[in-house]
């Protein structure tokens, strides 16, 4: 998983006005610059509703107007001129990235939020909102540029209809931890977003797969040890048979005797080597817990994107085989790589986490009959990971590991393909027009060519010497960001007459961090 260094992000989701705050970075957004992205009229009880815009978020200043820390481009990503009524305003935005939302109301003060929108994603809302003009600034948490949606309406979201109560679907208990930021281990990027995202995709689940989804998330600092096994051990006393109990890991893991050994365990957050019985979550402490659950006739699904977790299923063929007998409860492990792999991360995420979201969300219904068995996630999820490997230059091999008890099948569902799917599509149709193209080299061993078609939307084109792939671009004076595979592959340049050059990045391991080469491209006319 790459390895930038990540300040410590306080969890807690926050709402701040202030009129000014100083920036770490010079110079600071300027919101009388044209917007990059357009602006709008608008009156109150305007329709359609919502209104989207397809922007790239983050830019080249660090800000913490209003309260966030957040990567921001100078100028705004959008404009809103408005006629207030008696109704809210809320502006959300929806990405595979972790963004912000930064707003310049009408009387010139400064809103931010980080995460109100549930998982990553930001949310503002305006109770009374004042009559003129709003300049919106979606930005990154981290440094880098990702697709995003903008949605503005007047729906207030605390108000919105809830999925109807179905009591013949069984509950969903989930408990999710994710750790970047380790006490005595090198940081990890991504692992929170694998938590919060996989929380989520069974959310969405509620009223198609399960009645109610109830999650307990554990984040950084609490995804210790201890929080995990109290939080986990403490499904025995929720739900009813028949119910689903899932737990998800994503972080460091390892095996013991230099990760030779024949025990697998999952490194929490207060994880020390010299305190290894109190810190270390073995594989024996998970299924013991999963024992205990599946006695009580539960389904137990154990979900873990962490390094070497295949040994997980090797430790698990006794206990799997003890369940054999239908509706008494089974036992599913959904593991991220084999015994003597390590698992990369994509930037944002983590590729096998990724892959189970993508599969819940629908891509898993390999079939099309709109449910998503433990079969079609060994498929599905497998593929997926393979995938996005390859779209994010990562040449490692990454073998996805499902398996489940007897007393399950491959026909057994743990999702449904439906309208609450969580999947959003942001990907924009490429403008009819004629692009700027640039052609060259890159020095990555295993490539070579190089293109890029660049559209006025700020839609991307990459041809490479094994693949062609959508992605985005962004510009600030001469400095070009162009971004891929969801923000995993990034090339920074700059343009120097008809030149554009500069440095490339995308992930390599957990262990190894990042990998880094050089590209090179001339600007086509004709």
């Amino acid at each position: 998983m790459s390895h930038f260094y990540y300040l410590n992000r306080r969890l807690a989701t926050f709402l701040v006005l202030l009129t000014a705050s100083p920036l770490y970075a010079q110079g600071r957004p300027d919101p009388n610059l044209d917007p990059t992205y357009g602006s709008l009229t608008l009156a109150a009880v305007f329709n359609p509703d919502p209104v989207t815009k397809e922007v790239q978020a983050g830019g080249e200043l660090t800000t913490k107007l209003g309260g966030v820390s957040a990567h921001v481009a100078k100028a705004p990503d959008f404009r809103l001129n408005f006629t207030a009524g008696n109704s809210a305003l809320v502006f959300t935005v929806k990405s595979v990235g972790d963004t912000t939302l930064l707003i310049n109301l009408p009387d010139g003060t400064w809103i931010a939020d980080d995460d109100s929108g549930g998982g990553l994603d930001p949310l503002i809302r305006t109770a009374k909102p004042k009559s003129g003009r709003y300049d919106i600034y979606v930005g990154t948490f981290t440094n880098d540029i990702v697709a995003a949606t903008l949605s503005i309406s007047e729906r207030d979201p605390s108000t919105t209809a809830s999925v109807p109560f179905n009591p013949n679907l069984p509950e969903c208990h989930i408990v999710a931890a994710g750790i970047d930021n380790y006490r005595t281990q090198n940081k990890l990027q991504g692992c929170l977003n694998d938590a919060r995202n996989t929380v989520r995709a069974f959310e969405a689940q509620t009223g198609l797969m399960y009645r109610a989804v109830k999650h307990r998330l554990l984040l950084d600092d609490t995804a210790s040890h201890g929080g995990i096994v109290k939080s986990f051990r403490s499904l025995t006393n929720q739900g009813a048979a028949g119910d689903t109990m899932v737990l998800f890991l994503s972080g460091h893991g390892a095996r013991t005797n230099g990760n030779k050994g024949n025990t697998w365990f999952f490194l929490p957050a207060d994880f020390h080597p010299k305190a290894f019985a109190n810190t270390a979550l073995t594989d024996v402490q998970i299924l013991d817990i999963s024992d205990q659950l599946i006695r009580q006739k539960k389904n137990v699904v154990v979900i873990v994107d962490a390094c070497y977790s295949g040994q997980l299923a090797v430790t698990a063929q006794p206990y799997l085989q003890r369940y054999q007998a239908t509706n008494q409860g089974g036992l599913a492990l959904l593991l991220s790589s084999a015994s003597n792999q390590e698992s990369a991360a994509l930037g944002n995420y983590s590729a096998f986490a990724k892959a189970f979201v993508d599969s819940m969300a629908g891509g898993g219904d390999l079939n099309g009959d709109s449910r998503i068995t433990l079969g079609e996630l060994q498929i599905d999820s497998k593929k997926r990971t393979y995938d996005l490997l390859a779209a994010a230059r990562n040449p490692r091999k990454q073998d996805a590991n499902v398996v489940w008890s007897p007393s399950l099948s491959k026909d057994t569902a743990l999702g449904a393909a439906g309208k609450s799917s969580t999947q959003v599509a942001l990907a924009q149709p490429l403008p009819k027009e004629a692009p700027r193209r640039f052609t060259g080299t890159e020095t990555l061993p295993g490539f070579g060519k190089l293109s890029f078609a660049l559209y006025s939307n700020g839609r991307a084109v990459m041809t490479d010497a094994k693949s062609t792939q959508q992605g985005i671009w962004r510009q600030q004076g001469e400095r070009f960001t162009l971004s891929f595979a969801n923000g995993a592959v990034v090339y920074t340049g700059a343009l120097s007459g008809t030149t554009l050059s500069g440095t490339a990045t995308s992930p390599s391991t957990r262990q190894s961090g990042v990998q880094s080469w050089n590209w090179s491209a001339q600007r086509q006319t004709g």
